[in-house]
């Protein structure tokens, strides 16, 4: 029953930040216009989605309707439980078509949040075909661990080549952006030089090191996973994301349930 309880929990965490997308596209829906930042271009794109189909996706109104079967996967996944296995199936696979269909509709305006959701809920779906219930959500939930060790280690190799993060430039630059350095804490750091190249340094060390979690002691890896959730709280004030903080943190049931059972956290 842990493994159960476990993987209900990770998607109804994930399904929080599902939730925030949603609320936000529809409020802020005039940037799905034709003109607009956010335009649907999956007409202009080569797909083997037939064009009539990608035309009305490209709208407003379609962007609206992947919004509201987002919405509905979210909500599915909160009513579901442990025992309601079938809710949360179909739940992950409404939540997993919203997730394609934006991909499709326009790959511009997404974030390292929207591809987690993706993995999450291809994970649930891609298990589900297994009918030993215990093995499906066991075997989920080690595919989910796994491809967050690899998003977190390949993100700090990634930028421990990059001369902006080396240099301690990289986050004062993402802050100057009016996408993320709108918030009172983006515009703090930026005056504070010294502080936003320490924070830079800290990614970039941290991220790189991510997999020697695996080999701390129970008390060390659960303040280890404490600190991941810090960072990402971090980014949510900072850069106006807190969809970030909840989609990785239904990952990080994932990875708490794979070092339990081998002994890490308790």
């Amino acid at each position: 029953m842990a493994v159960h309880k476990r993987a209900d929990r990770a998607l109804k965490i994930a399904a929080i930040a599902q939730l925030v997308n949603a609320a936000e596209g529809m409020v802020g829906h005039r940037q799905f216009g034709r003109n607009a930042l956010l335009a649907g271009r999956s007409a202009t794109r080569t797909s083997i989605v037939p064009a009539p189909f990608r035309r009305a996706l490209d709208t407003r109104r379609g962007a609206l309707a992947v919004h509201g079967l987002a919405l509905v996967g979210a909500l599915g996944q909160l009513a579901g439980g442990p025992q309601r296995r079938k809710t949360h199936i179909a739940a992950a696979a409404a939540s997993l078509a919203s997730n394609k269909l934006f991909e499709l509709r326009n790959p511009y305006g997404r974030d390292g949040a929207d591809q987690m959701l993706g993995v999450l809920y291809s994970y649930r779906v891609a298990t589900a075909v297994i009918p030993d219930p215990e093995i499906s959500d066991d075997l989920f939930l080690r595919a989910v661990n796994a491809q967050a060790t690899i998003s977190y280690a390949a993100a700090g190799l990634a930028k421990a080549i990059s001369a902006e993060w080396l240099s301690g430039n990289a986050l004062e630059l993402i802050l100057k952006t009016n996408v993320y350095g709108s918030t009172p804490v983006a515009r703090a750091i930026r005056e504070r030089p010294g502080i936003s190249r320490t924070l830079t340094w800290s990614t970039v060390i941290w991220e790189s090191s991510y997999p020697l979690i695996y080999l701390l002691a129970p008390r060390q890896a659960k303040l280890a996973l404490h600190g991941m959730k810090a960072f990402h709280i971090g980014i949510a004030y900072t850069m106006g994301l807190p969809r970030f903080f909840w989609a990785f943190s239904g990952a990080h049931e994932a990875i708490s349930y794979v070092i339990e059972e081998r002994g890490g956290v308790r």
